[in-house]
């Protein structure tokens, strides 16, 4: 549950096509969609995964759609929160 919060939060930040990405934000997008494989695929989070997944690529289609300076600007703080998260939820 925690991991799908987390998700959720950083899905916020994020939006693009990975072709057109910068690369901090192919970096931030591998991340979310690693992420999304942590989360136990069963009947009850299959919906909302699937909807995780459709969401994640509407966002790097408008990523895509940015310049470069603004995506590397939004993808560094996106991948900031990411790694704070990740500590506060996953610290052993």
């Amino acid at each position: 549950m925690k991991k799908l919060l987390l998700f959720i939060v950083l899905l916020g930040l994020c939006s693009t096509a990975m072709a057109d990405l910068s690369q901090s934000c192919k970096t931030y997008f591998n991340k979310l969609d690693n992420l999304v494989k942590l989360v136990p695929e069963n009947e009850a989070s299959k919906q909302q995964i699937d909807r995780l997944k459709q969401q994640i690529e509407l966002q790097k289609k408008q990523f895509s759609l940015m310049l470069i300076e603004k995506q590397e600007f939004s993808c560094k703080k996106g991948i900031e929160l990411y790694t704070q998260m990740e500590h506060l939820l996953f610290k052993k």
